[in-house]
């Protein structure tokens, strides 16, 4: 289904019926990467996943959105549905979102679980070559055509996958991992359980400490032997800590 929402076809899925829960995933897929967990989730909740804008079968935004402007989408499309705070399962890029979310609209959203949450920004370990091909880059920037292939093959050596993939969505993409959610984690009081893979490389265990520590109503569960999509390496155990979580069933 599609609905019309800050300038933007939103593309959704939405089955089951109760009280709604709202899916929201991570950078570079969509929501069928909740396809197995939208199923058994439905069978106890209204259960919606979206595709953000720019992703799956969603239109890209209208200009280049920062989590700010992804979360008031969010709040726009919640009061379209007519819902009232659904709680919220999201995963990385996703729960930069629903965070965002949560201090704009804290009416908006309900308890939410958050795994291999995105947000927290590590210190640089960048190497140093790597750091002087870039600033080489943006210097070659400068100087017209040329310069700008220059500055893409530079680029294309030392980016990661993300930002090589990213196309058109690339400007979105630098100014989302240059967000940090740190400063506004104090001021989020809603009920949040963070599922953390042990073996998460793309955002790492120490960043979910970090995250469980900013905030004051949280509580994070590892689970060992998984990745950043630990929904996907261990679905049972997952689901098993969703259920528990909101007493589903």
């Amino acid at each position: 289904m599609y609905v019309n929402v800050s300038g933007c076809k939103v593309y959704y899925e939405q089955a089951g019926s109760g009280k709604p829960l709202l899916l929201l995933h991570g950078w570079g897929v969509s929501c069928q990467a909740f396809r197995p967990l939208f199923m058994r989730l439905a069978e106890y909740r209204d259960v919606r996943a979206i595709d953000f804008p720019g992703f799956g079968l969603s239109a890209p935004p209208p200009s280049a959105w920062g989590t700010p402007e992804y979360a008031e989408m969010l709040e726009a499309l919640i009061g379209l549905w007519g819902i009232k705070a659904p709680d919220i399962l999201a995963h990385s890029f996703g729960a930069r979102v629903a965070l965002q979310l949560a201090k704009k609209h804290p009416e908006s959203a309900g308890s939410m679980v958050l795994t291999g949450a995105a947000g927290i920004r590590p210190k640089s370990n960048v190497p140093i070559w790597k750091q002087a091909v870039s600033r080489l880059g943006k210097t070659a920037g400068k100087f017209g055509p040329p310069g700008a292939w220059l500055k893409e093959k530079l680029y294309a050596k030392i980016a990661s996958a993300d930002y090589r993939n990213a196309g058109a969505m690339r400007p979105i993409l630098v100014k989302v991992v240059n967000e940090d959610m740190r400063p506004i984690l104090p001021d989020i009081h809603h009920r949040i359980l963070l599922l953390w893979g042990e073996k998460d490389m793309d955002t790492r265990l120490e960043a979910g400490r970090i995250m469980n520590a900013g905030l004051d109503n949280s509580a994070l569960v590892v689970m060992e032997g998984c990745g950043h999509y630990a929904f996907m390496d261990k679905p049972d155990e997952f689901y098993s800590h969703l259920k528990q979580f909101w007493a589903l069933g």
